[in-house]
């Protein structure tokens, strides 16, 4: 009951905010990327792959550089609202506790990441649909393979909780937007050169895009996820520990 307090009382902070905004706004980006990439494409051969290609370029793009991003974005604006407007002894004087308030603002964290996640999805599958009929040369192109579209995006999402959980936890530890925005546009910076060093495939900001690779697949979710959990935890021993600022 105390989590599901805390729940109510973040999704309420969040009505009408930047926050659930950039939920849907940033996905758009990327599918309006996806139109234009293959709006230009000719002379597409007979054994071209319309959903295959939808699919590798939606979320490659969504998991190396635009999700990152969001995760910074959004846990920077889900915690702010308290850091501005020093929430901090209100929230520790309620009869909730504190691992409770940890674990509702993390869970809205993931929440928001999934949903924006889903939503590229049926943005692809709606760009696909459209130039399965306006291009005869990809009018062959079968069904939307509904599972394995979702099966993807669910294990890009797995393999960012490492991410959410490490930007969640210094949102929270530390008030200034400058600091947490600074660690997640640095991250991403290296991500562009480690990608193809060996060392890339234990970067959290590499394992959303690793889990598209045969090779590193296995290797991202289990840092991702069980990465996640661990730092999770950490991170709400540290809070409830915290003496208020």
């Amino acid at each position: 009951m105390s989590l599901i307090r805390a729940l109510n009382a973040e999704l309420l902070k969040l009505k009408r905010t930047l926050a659930i905004r950039m939920v849907f706004v940033t996905p758009l980006l990327v599918a309006t990327l996806l139109f234009f990439i293959l709006w230009e494409r000719r002379n597409v051969k007979p054994d071209f792959d319309l959903w295959d290609t939808l699919i590798k370029i939606s979320l490659s793009s969504w998991a190396v550089f635009m999700m990152p991003l969001l995760i910074t974005l959004e846990t920077a604006l889900l915690n702010g609202l308290d850091h501005a407007e020093k929430n901090w002894k209100h929230i520790f004087a309620l009869p909730i506790p504190r691992h409770a308030v940890y674990a509702a603002k993390l869970i809205i964290a993931q929440g928001m990441i999934l949903a924006s996640t889903l939503f590229l999805m049926i943005l692809a599958i709606l760009i696909g649909v459209f130039f399965k009929y306006w291009r005869p040369d990809m009018a062959h192109a079968g069904a939307p393979p509904f599972g394995l579209i979702f099966k993807q995006a669910a294990l890009v999402w797995l393999a960012a909780w490492l991410l959410i959980a490490i930007h969640t936890w210094i949102s929270i530890r530390w008030a200034g937007f400058a600091l947490a925005l600074g660690v997640g546009m640095g991250g991403v910076f290296f991500a562009l050169f480690a990608a193809s060093a060996k060392v890339g495939k234990y970067y959290p900001w590499l394992l959303p895009v690793n889990v598209l690779s045969e090779e590193r697949m296995a290797m991202a979710l289990w840092l991702g996820a069980l990465g996640g959990l661990i730092v999770a935890v950490i991170g709400g021993w540290e809070f409830v520990r915290r003496d208020v600022a």
